[in-house]
């Protein structure tokens, strides 16, 4: 059943007590509240975050709560969201490896809306060059607790999904960087010759294993926004992460320079720690091909909707993956995009992804 209404300003109040009632008991009384539903620029949902003072019986000083309220559209997923981070929270495995998920406060069912604990930490992004040992050690065996629980969402992913998500993308970039539409075609076409099978049996996954969904806080991985979780390949989320480590030694080399040696410090921790799975590392580099190619597009889409200096910068760093990709595809002689063939920055049309 989908939400007829979001909460409107002035039912806040009522359900903020509601909320707070249901985590503190029927004594405790909200004294002051404030919200913000811009503080982060990530995700496609409506999320607040809200700011609590409130009396509760027994404590002498107000406590202060943070809080995110994030609104769902459909009521099961919301419910699955819930079920899913009260058992990863609950879970000694992902205790003992450093993996935090936000707490489950209440749910306010006519708006579909899941009240969490606000959790605060450095970006992965950022920590991650003067952590890089520790952060990548954490983040393996965190990974593998999650993918070891017996959590089982109705959806299921597979290099047939990824394939399939990937095609018009395809059509896009070669329209935008024509001189190079035959390479790329050849290059999609070897990517679908080389999907892996899934393994047997598939796990729990998070399938949107990012930084934007990562923090770091004194020595524990915080993990966020669980909304596209399935069950899939542990691949699957190895290769999404790598990918941005991978981003940002292409375009950022200043910033971070040994992505071989980052990659090889992930696995080795997640294998540390996870069942033996003969053919993972041939998945993992098969899903970061595949995922390689999706952010190019998506960098180059960014760029030509934007229309600036910003999105020319994208159009660049988009044009730069994609030649990752290529030489990827082509390791005895690499690829060199020819942008004079076709392609006109911040001007080029996008005929698949706007028909869709």
């Amino acid at each position: 059943m989908k939400a007829v209404t979001t909460l409107e300003p002035e039912q806040t109040v009522g359900v903020l007590k509601q909320a707070l009632q249901e985590v503190y008991g029927a004594d405790a009384q909200l004294e002051t509240w404030t919200s913000d539903a811009q503080f982060t620029e990530h995700g496609k949902r409506r999320v607040v975050r809200y700011d609590l003072q409130a009396q509760v019986a027994g404590l002498p000083n107000p406590q202060h709560c943070q809080w995110v309220g994030k609104y769902y559209e459909e009521e099961g997923q919301a419910l699955l969201v819930a079920s899913v981070l009260r058992i990863i929270g609950c879970n000694e495995a992902a205790r003992a490896a450093g993996l935090v998920v936000p707490k489950v406060l209440s749910y306010y069912a006519p708006c579909h809306l899941l009240f969490l604990t606000y959790e605060s930490g450095e970006s992965v992004t950022t920590a991650i060059p003067g952590e890089t040992e520790a952060i990548l050690a954490t983040m393996g065996r965190a990974l593998a607790a999650l993918h070891g629980m017996q959590i089982t969402p109705p959806t299921t992913t597979s290099s047939a999904t990824v394939l399939a998500e990937l095609r018009w993308r395809v059509e896009d970039l070669s329209s935008w960087f024509a001189g190079e539409e035959s390479n790329l075609r050849k290059a999609f076409a070897q990517l679908g010759d080389q999907a892996p099978k899934p393994p047997s049996p598939i796990s729990f996954i998070h399938n949107d294993f990012g930084p934007a969904n990562l923090l770091w806080r004194a020595g524990e991985l915080i993990v966020l926004d669980f909304d596209k979780c399935a069950r899939g390949d542990p691949a699957l989320d190895l290769g999404n992460f790598l990918v941005q480590l991978r981003r940002r030694s292409i375009c950022h080399p200043e910033r971070f320079r040994d992505f071989a040696a980052a990659r090889r410090a992930l696995f080795e921790a997640y294998e540390r720690w996870s069942s033996p799975d003969r053919g993972l590392g041939d998945r993992v580099t098969w899903y970061e091909r595949a995922i390689l190619l999706r952010k190019a597009h998506r960098l180059c889409l960014e760029g030509k909707n934007q229309g600036s200096d910003e999105g020319a910068q994208h159009i660049v760093d988009g044009h730069r993956l994609l030649t990752a990709f290529l030489e990827d595809s082509a390791p005895e002689g690499g690829s060199s995009l020819d942008t004079a063939g076709g392609f006109a920055p911040l001007l080029f049309e996008s005929k698949a992804s706007e028909a869709k």
